[in-house]
C-alpha cells in the first residue's frame, strides 16, 4: 500500500513537473524572445531619435553660418562703398538685428593687426597674425573663401568663440580679413532644447578632426583640443554624408551610438551621441520587472493574469510617454518627418528671407512648384504605405537633381516646392526639366512592386522690383495649373508679372 502510494505520488509529481515545465518553458521562451525584440525596437528608436536630432542641429548650424556669412558679405560690401563713419553706423544697425549671434566683429589688416571692431577703431591694434583664421587667408591670397575656425579665446572679447572669416581685397590684392566671432555657446545652447540623456552629447567637429563646440549634461574630460581619430566614418568623404557610428567615443570615453551629418560645403560634421546607459535605462527596468514577474508566475501560476495586466499597463504607459517624446521632437525640428524635406512653415520662412536678399542684392530668384501626377491613384491602388514610400523617394530624386544651395520643401500632400537662388527664368526651366526627367526615368521599389511616377512643374521668377511670397506662390501655382491641364508630365512657366492681383 505504501509502495503503491509512493508510486502514485511519484507519478503525480512527474505529471506535475511535466505540466509545469510544459507551461513554463513556452512562457520563458516567449519572454526571452520578447526581450530580444523589445531591445531591437529600442535600439532602432534611439537611432531614429539621434538622426532626427542631428538633422535639426545641422540645420541650426547651417543657418548660423549662413547668417554670419551673409552679415560679413553685407559689411564687406558696405565697407567698400562707405566712409568709416558710415560703415560704423551700418555695422551697428546690423548687430542690433543679429543680437547674440555676434560676440565681436573685427577688421584685421594685411599685417594681422586688429584695427577695427564693432565698437569702433582700435586705439592700440592687437596683433592677430598668429591666428589661424588670419593665416589661412594670408597664405591663400587668391581665394575668396569662407573659413570657420577652431574655438579661440578672444583677446578682445575674452570669450571662447568660433571665427567666421572672409578675406578683404584692395584692387585684387590681399588687404586683410573680416572676422565675425560667434560664441561657442550659440551652438551649444541647442543642447538645452533637446534631451540626449545624462551621458549624451552634441558636438560640432571640423573635417580637420578638431572639435568646434561640444555640449553634454556631464562634465567632459579635457578633450576640446583632442583630434578625433581619422578612421571615423564621418571623416571619410567616400562614405554617405549621414549615418551612424557605434563604439568608444573619444570625446567622453564612453560606449556610444553616434549619428552624424557631414556638411561638406562648410567643412563641418554634426555629431549627436546617445549612451546605451541612457536610452536603454527604461528598457532595463522593464526587463528586470518582467523577469521578476516571470519568476513569481513560475511559483504562483494563479498570479499570471494579474502580473500580465500590470506589465501590459506599464508597457502602454511607456509607449504613451514615447509618443509624447516623439511629438515634442517633431515640434522641435523644422523638417517634414516623412520625406526629410523642409516643412511648410520652415520653407516659407526661407522663401521670405531669400526674396528680401534677392531684392537687396539685385539677384534673380526662381520658384518651382511640383505636384506628383495621379498620386491619389497610387494611394487608392497600392495603399498609403506605398504612397509614403513614393513621397520619400520623390524627395530623394529631387534632391539628387537639385543643387546644393537649392531649398526643397513640402507644402502639403503630394505638393512640393523648390527655391532656386541666383537663378533666372531660363535656368529655372532647365532645372525643372532636369527634375521632371529624373522623376519620369526613376523606378521606385515598393512592397507592391516597382512603380514609376511623373510630375508636373510650375515655374515662376521673382519680380526684379520686389516681390512677396504670396504673389510668387500664386504665379507658380498658376503655372502648375497650366502644366496639369496641358497633359501633365510637363513644365510650364508663368512669366513674371503675367498674373494680376487685386
Amino acid at each position: 500500500m505504501t509502495q503503491r502510494y509512493g508510486s502514485t505520488k511519484a507519478k503525480a509529481g512527474v505529471l506535475s513537473v511535466v505540466a509545469l515545465v510544459a507551461i513554463l518553458m513556452p512562457m520563458w521562451l516567449l519572454l526571452l524572445l520578447w526581450i530580444r525584440h523589445e531591445h531591437a525596437l529600442v535600439e532602432q528608436a534611439a537611432r531614429n531619435d539621434a538622426m532626427n536630432l542631428a538633422t535639426a542641429f545641422s540645420g541650426h548650424v547651417r543657418s548660423v553660418i549662413q547668417y554670419a556669412d551673409t552679415l560679413i558679405l553685407d559689411l564687406r560690401d558696405d565697407a567698400a562703398h562707405n566712409n568709416p563713419r558710415g560703415f560704423e553706423d551700418f555695422a551697428k544697425r546690423k548687430f542690433s538685428v543679429y543680437g547674440d549671434l555676434v560676440a565681436l566683429f573685427g577688421m584685421i589688416d594685411a599685417r594681422g593687426r586688429l584695427v577695427y571692431t564693432d565698437h569702433g577703431p582700435v586705439e592700440e591694434p592687437v596683433d592677430l597674425s598668429d591666428r589661424e583664421h588670419f593665416r589661412i587667408h594670408r597664405d591663400n591670397p587668391g581665394q575668396d573663401r569662407l573659413y570657420i575656425s577652431k574655438p579661440v579665446l578672444g583677446r578682445v572679447s575674452g570669450i571662447w568663440a568660433i571665427q567666421v572669416t572672409r578675406p578683404v581685397f584692395d584692387q585684387g590684392r590681399f588687404a586683410g580679413v573680416f572676422s565675425l566671432s560667434v560664441p561657442v555657446s550659440y551652438f551649444t545652447d541647442f543642447y538645452k532644447q533637446i534631451n540626449v540623456g545624462d551621458a549624451g552629447l552634441i558636438a560640432l567637429v571640423g573635417l580637420d578632426r578638431a572639435p568646434r563646440a561640444i555640449a553634454s549634461g556631464n562634465p567632459l574630460p579635457r578633450k576640446e583640443t583632442t583630434l578625433l581619430p581619422a578612421d571615423r566614418p564621418y571623416f571619410d568623404r567616400a562614405r554617405p554624408d549621414q549615418g551612424f557610428y557605434t563604439g568608444m567615443n573619444v570625446l567622453n570615453d564612453q560606449q556610444s551610438l553616434v549619428a552624424y551629418r557631414r556638411l561638406n560645403d562648410l567643412g563641418l560634421v554634426v555629431l549627436v551621441q546617445l549612451a546605451p546607459a541612457d536610452y536603454l535605462a527604461a528598457f532595463k527596468d522593464r526587463e528586470q520587472l518582467l523577469v521578476l514577474s516571470a519568476g513569481v508566475v513560475s511559483a504562483l501560476l494563479l498570479a499570471v493574469a494579474l502580473l500580465g495586466f500590470y506589465a501590459a499597463r506599464r508597457h502602454l504607459d511607456n509607449t504613451a510617454a514615447l509618443k509624447a517624446a516623439h511629438e515634442k521632437l517633431r515640434q522641435l525640428v523644422s523638417i517634414d518627418l516623412l520625406t526629410g524635406a523642409q516643412s511648410r512653415r520652415a520653407f516659407l520662412e526661407v522663401l521670405d528671407a531669400e526674396l528680401m536678399r534677392a531684392h537687396r542684392h539685385r539677384q534673380p530668384l526662381a520658384f518651382l512648384m511640383l505636384d506628383i501626377d495621379h498620386f491619389k491613384r497610387v494611394n487608392d491602388t497600392y495603399g498609403h504605405p506605398v504612397g509614403d514610400v513614393v513621397l520619400k523617394e520623390f524627395v530623394a530624386i529631387c534632391r539628387g537633381a537639385l543643387r546644393a544651395h537649392d531649398v526643397l520643401g513640402r507644402l502639403g500632400g503630394e505638393e512640393f516646392a523648390a527655391l532656386l537662388p541666383h537663378t533666372d527664368a531660363d535656368g529655372a526651366v532647365r532645372v525643372a526639366e532636369k527634375l521632371r526627367l529624373a522623376v519620369a526615368e526613376a523606378t521606385i521599389a515598393t512592397a507592391k512592386g516597382d512603380l514609376r511616377i511623373i510630375t508636373s512643374v510650375g515655374v515662376a521668377t521673382a519680380l526684379p522690383a520686389g516681390d512677396d511670397p504670396e504673389h510668387l506662390l500664386g504665379r507658380a501655382d498658376e503655372a502648375l495649373y497650366a502644366a496639369k491641364h496641358s497633359g501633365r508630365n510637363r513644365v510650364s512657366v508663368t512669366p513674371a508679372g503675367s498674373v494680376e492681383y487685386v
